[in-house]
């Protein structure tokens, strides 16, 4: 009970974005070392994290930011860059899935071609 307590006491918005930012910074890095992800595709992903955390450590950023765009609450403003950030990340997830169709459909052809050349060599192989 006492740690409950503690929490809703001194545990405000500003502390839960530092921490989750912090970890989403470590599991990506994470990510990284185990070769689970690319560098290539995790750059948008550090610079949300890097850009979360110095929102956290630095509120006045946001308070100055928020200001000249002209977003009255500065919740929003992170709100509003964690949206753009999300919608960044599915631009860059869409130009990568795109790249892979097109390798697979090339993949797919040339291999359709080899085995075409194939059958006709065993038929030639097999009148002979």
């Amino acid at each position: 009970m006492f740690i409950i307590e503690f929490i809703k006491n001194n545990f405000t918005l500003q502390h839960l974005l530092i921490v989750g930012s912090f970890v989403l910074f470590s599991m990506i890095v994470w990510l990284i070392k185990k070769g689970k992800i690319e560098v290539k595709y995790s750059i948008i992903w550090l610079a949300f994290s890097i850009t979360m955390i110095l929102f956290a450590l630095f509120p006045y950023i946001v308070y100055v930011l928020g200001d000249i765009i002209g977003v009255i609450n500065p919740v929003n403003f992170i709100f509003l860059t964690q949206i753009i950030f999300i919608l960044l990340i599915m631009l860059s997830l869409s130009a990568v899935i795109s790249g892979f169709s097109k390798k697979i459909k090339r993949l797919a052809q040339s291999n359709a071609l080899l085995e075409k050349r194939i059958r006709e060599l065993e038929e030639k192989m097999n009148k002979r």
